[in-house]
C-alpha cells in the first residue's frame, strides 16, 4: 500500500559520513543524525475477501480442518443439518490461481459476496492509532456473469511509483446448482467504497461449487481522479480484464500436485503426528517435560509446507505470503538483518529448489537500489549496501535513525549472498527463467545463469564495498587503539583499518548511548566471508583465462584481508561484539549479530578458538539477558542455529524445548513474533527457522565434509530422515540412527561429487551406502 513516505535516499546522508566518523572516533554518543526520524517502506496488504454464507441458518456440527502438507491443500469437513460437506482449497502453482472445491452430500443454498475492506481488522489504523494510507484508496465491487470481483485504486501520493496504480481480485464460480445475482446495502463503515450497494451471487440446489480466484496489481490503473467516473460509466480496466481472462482460462480438472519437499521425510521414534490434532499436540506438550517427537515432526513438516508455499517468485515476508488484516507490524516487510536469513536457513538443505530460485528473484529486484545506497551513503562505485527492509519493490536506504542506524550496517550483502553460494554448492550450475515483466525490463532478459548472472556480479559488488570501506585516516595502531590522523594516506606495518562507521544490529555498547560504532564483529566476519568467496571465484573462474591478472587480483584481496580488523575477545574468552578496546559488551539483548562467524558463516568449523569464543558469547547472552529482552522468537531461533553449528546438542535441545513450551504456536502451528504473544503479530521466522535448525542438527556439510548428527540430542531419540541436501552436492538418500545402540546408517546419492570425508562424532557409522550417477 503506497504512502506519503519518501521513495528515495535522503540527499543529506552523503554529507553526514564525515560527521558520523568523527563522532565515533571521538566517542561522542550525542550525535543523533540531526534528529533524523526514520521513514518506512510500503505496507503489505490483503486482497479481496470472499464471504461464503450457507442460507437458512443450518445446524453445523463435526467441524474439522487440516492441512495436507504434501500438496498444500487446506481441507475442511463438517455436517450441515446432518449432511456431510467437504471443502478443499489449494493454489495451482501451474495456473497461478486459488481453487476451492465444495462438495455436499445434499444440495445447499449459499450466497457469495466480497466483504468491505473496512470490515477487516486494523483497516485504516497504524501503530499508535495513526491514520493509515488505505483510508485514501477507492474501490468498487462488481459481478460479471459468474464472476464476482473488486477493483481498487491506490491513494495518489506525489513521488509514488503507484500513484496511478491499484489492484484487483476476481472469483469465478462454477456450480451444478442455480445462480442469480442480487445486492445488499454496503456497510456504513465502507467509506472508501464508491458503490451504494454490494453485489451478491446466490446459489441454490447445489451439490458442487468450485471457486477460482486470481489477484493482481498494476502501476497503471489510470488517474486517481478519474476512477469514480470510469466505474460509474461502466468503463473497463485492463487489469480487471486480465484477471477475468485468467480465471476463465483455468482447467479445473487439474488436481493439486505434490510440492517440492515431497522427497523430504522425517520420522522419529514415538512420532505419530497424523493421528493428533494440532490443539491436542500443543496441550499435551504443555504437560510433558521433554519435547514430544510427534510434535517436532509436525512442526518440521509445517515449516516445509510454509516455505514451499512462499517459494517461486520471492523470499518469505515476515508473515510469509499470508495476510488476514491491515497494517501488520513492521509492514510485513522482508527484514534482512535476521528474519529473512532465518526464514531461508533450511531452504537449500531441504532441497527446496523453487524457494532458492524465488530467493534469487528477490535479490535481483533490489540490486539497483543497493548500488545507489552504497553511492549515496559512502560515495562508493559499483558496490552494494543493503537496507534492513524491503517491501519487495524497492530497497532504498530510508529506514534509519540514531537508535537503528542501518545506513551504516555494512554486513548485509555478505549475509544475502550466502544462500546463493550454498545454492550453487548444493545444485551446481543452473539456469533460471523469469516471467516477471519488471525483472525482464530491469535486466533486458528473462533467463539467468545463476553463477554468471546472479552470484558473481553480486559478489564483485560486495567485494568492491569492502575494498572501498577502508580510510587510512581512521585506523587502529599497533597497540590496538583507535586513531584518527588527518591526511594519512596509507597504513604502517601492524596497523589496521577501522570499519567506521559500523552498526551491530540492533545493539549498542554497554553504557554508550549511540548504536553508531566501529569494528562490529558482524562486519569483520562478513568482510572475511565476502573476500574469501571472491578469492575462490577468482581462482576457479579467472585463472585459466588470464592467470597473471587473476594472481594480481588474489594478491590484492589477500592484502585487504590483512588490513581489515580481526576479532577481539573479552575477559571471559567470548568474541566481542565490537573489536574495540574502548567499548564494553552489552549482553542484555535479543540479537546476536556478533555470532555471524558461527552462523551463517562457517568460520568456526576449523577454528577452535573462535568456536569456543562464540560458545562463550552465547553463554554470556543467556546469563545477562534472562527476563529482559528474551521473548522475541527470532533471537531464540538465531541462537539455536548458532548452537547447532557449534555442535552443542544440549543447548539446541534446551532452546527448542523452551519454544514448544511457550505460547508462540497458534493452532495452525504457525507462529507469533514473541514467545508470550506480547505484540500479537503473526510471524513465520520461527515456523520456517525450525526447519533450518533440525537440518543443522542432523547434518553439517561443507565442500569436503559431511558430518552426521552433529547437534542431535539423545533426548530426541532414534529416527530416520530422507532427502537432505549438502554443500558438497551429495543428497542424503537415507540417514538412520539408533541412540541406544549408538549406531548410524547412511545412504548417499553421490551425484557428481568428489571424494568426501564422512564423519559422525557421537555414534559409530555402521554402514555407508553409495549411489553414484553415471
Amino acid at each position: 500500500m503506497p504512502s506519503e513516505e519518501p521513495r528515495h535516499v535522503p540527499y543529506d546522508v552523503t554529507a553526514q559520513l564525515d560527521e558520523a566518523r568523527q563522532s565515533v572516533i571521538n566517542f561522542d554518543d550525542t550525535w543523533n543524525i540531526h534528529d533524523r526520524k526514520r521513514t518506512n517502506m510500503y505496507c503489505y496488504h490483503p486482497g479481496h475477501m470472499i464471504r461464503l454464507t450457507l442460507e437458512g441458518e443450518p445446524d453445523i456440527s463435526g467441524y474439522r480442518r487440516w492441512t495436507d502438507y504434501k500438496t498444500g491443500t487446506i481441507n475442511t469437513t463438517f455436517k450441515s443439518d446432518g449432511a456431510s460437506v467437504s471443502k478443499s482449497t489449494y493454489v495451482s502453482r501451474k495456473q497461478n490461481v486459488i481453487i476451492t472445491k465444495i462438495i455436499s452430500e445434499k444440495s445447499v443454498n449459499m450466497s457469495i459476496s466480497t466483504d468491505d475492506f473496512e470490515s477487516m481488522p486494523k483497516f485504516g489504523v497504524q501503530k499508535n492509532n495513526i491514520p493509515a494510507p488505505e483510508r485514501n484508496m477507492l474501490y468498487s465491487r462488481f459481478v460479471r456473469d459468474n464472476i464476482i470481483g473488486t477493483v481498487v485504486h491506490y491513494p495518489e501520493y506525489e513521488g509514488s511509483e503507484l500513484a496511478k496504480g491499484g489492484f484487483a481480485g476476481v472469483t469465478r464460480i462454477l456450480t451444478d446448482g442455480d445462480m442469480r445475482v442480487s445486492s445488499k446495502p454496503k456497510d456504513s463503515r465502507a467509506y472508501t467504497c464508491i458503490d451504494e450497494t454490494a453485489p451478491v451471487i446466490n446459489i441454490s440446489h447445489a451439490e458442487s461449487i468450485t471457486l477460482i480466484t486470481y489477484t493482481d496489481w498494476t502501476d497503471d490503473l489510470g488517474e486517481y481522479c478519474e476512477f469514480r467516473d470510469r466505474v460509474n460509466g461502466k468503463d473497463t480496466f485492463a487489469l480487471v480484464d486480465k484477471c477475468i481472462n485468467k480465471v476463465n482460462s483455468v482447467n479445473i480438472t487439474e488436481e493439486p500436485v505434490s510440492l517440492d519437499h515431497k522427497n523430504i521425510e522425517l520420522k522419529l521414534d514415538g512420532g505419530y503426528f497424523c493421528e493428533s490434532a494440532n490443539e491436542e499436540l500443543l496441550d499435551l506438550q504443555k504437560n510433558e517435560y521433554d519435547i514430544m517427537p510427534h510434535l517436532l515432526e509436525k512442526l518440521y513438516y509445517n515449516g516445509l509446507y510454509g516455505m514451499q508455499a512462499c517459494a517461486g517468485t520471492t523470499a518469505p515476508r515476515l508473515s510469509g505470503l499470508w495476510v488476514g488484516e491491515w497494517n501488520l507490524l513492521w509492514r510485513s516487510a522482508y527484514t534482512m538483518d535476521a528474519n529473512v536469513n532465518i526464514q531461508v536457513s533450511g531452504m537449500n538443505g531441504s532441497g527446496l529448489y523453487e524457494a532458492g530460485v524465488g530467493y534469487m528473484w528477490f535479490i535481483l529486484r533490489q540490486i539497483p537500489d543497493w548500488v545507489n545506497n552504497a553511492a549515496m551513503v559512502y560515495g562508493m562505485k559499483d558496490a552494494v549496501l543493503i537496507p534492513v527492509n524491503t517491501d519487495g519493490h524497492r530497497a532504498m536506504m530510508v529506514e534509519y535513525d540514531i537508535n537503528y542506524p542501518f545506513q551504516y550496517w555494512n554486513a548485509g550483502a555478505g549475509w544475502m549472498l550466502i544462500p546463493i553460494y550454498e545454492f550453487l554448492q548444493t545444485y551446481g550450475d543452473a539456469v533460471i527463467t523469469t516471467f516477471d515483466a519488471s525483472l525482464i525490463k530491469m535486466y533486458g532478459k528473462d533467463t539467468f545463469d545463476v553463477r554468471k548472472d546472479v552470484y558473481e556480479p553480486l559478489l564483485k559488488k560486495a567485494y568492491n564495498f569492502w575494498k572501498q570501506i577502508g580510510n587510512p585516516e581512521y585506523y587502529t595502531d599497533t597497540d590496538g587503539n583507535a586513531r584518527y590522523e588527518k591526511g594519512k594516506c596509507s597504513l604502517n606495518a601492524g596497523e589496521h583499518y577501522l570499519i567506521i562507521p559500523s552498526f551491530s544490529p540492533e545493539n549498542k555498547p554497554l553504557g554508550y548511548h549511540s548504536a553508531i560504532t566501529a569494528n562490529a564483529a558482524m562486519d569483520i566476519s562478513a568482510a572475511k566471508d565476502v573476500i574469501n568467496m571472491y578469492i575462490e571465484m577468482i581462482n576457479k573462474e579467472m585463472a585459466e583465462e588470464n592467470r597473471t591478472a587473476a594472481m594480481q587480483a588474489v594478491s590484492e584481496a589477500e592484502a585487504l584481508l590483512r588490513l581489515l580488523p580481526d576479532f577481539m575477545y573479552d575477559e571471559s574468552g567470548a568474541v566481542k561484539e565490537w573489536s574495540m578496546k574502548e567499548y564494553g559488551e552489552n549482553n542484555a539483548h535479543r540479537h546476536i549479530s556478533h555470532l555471524y562467524p558461527a552462523w551463517p558463516a562457517l568460520q568456526t568449523q576449523h577454528d577452535s578458538k573462535l568456536a569456543a569464543a562464540c560458545r562463550q558469547a552465547v553463554i554470556n547472552r543467556n546469563h545477562e539477558n534472562k527476563g529482559k529482552d528474551d521473548t522475541a522468537s527470532h533471537g531464540w531461533i538465531h541462537k539455536a542455529l548458532v548452537e547447532a553449528r557449534l555442535k552443542n546438542a544440549d543447548a539446541v535441545y534446551d532452546t527448542l524445548n523452551l519454544l514448544v513450551h511457550s505460547d508462540i504456536f497458534y493452532t495452525t502451528l504457525f507462529t507469533d513474533h514473541n514467545t508470550d504473544r506480547s505484540k500479537g503479530v503473526y510471524c513465520t521466522d520461527t515456523a520456517f527457522g525450525l526447519v533450518g535448525i533440525i537440518n543443522e542438527m542432523l547434518v553439517y556439510s561443507d565442500e569436503h565434509t559431511i558430518e552426521l548428527l552433529p547437534a542431535w540430542s539423545d533426548k530426541l531419540g532414534s529416527g530416520m530422515v530422507k532427502g537432505l541436501r549438502t554443500r558438497c552436492g551429495i543428497t542424503i538418500d537415507e540417514l538412520k540412527w539408533d541412540v541406544d545402540k549408538k549406531k548410524v546408517y547412511v545412504s548417499l546419492d553421490w551425484g557428481n561429487a568428489d571424494e568426501i570425508n564422512i564423519v559422525c562424532g557421537k555414534y559409530e557409522i555402521e554402514k555407508i551406502g553409495h549411489e553414484r550417477q553415471s
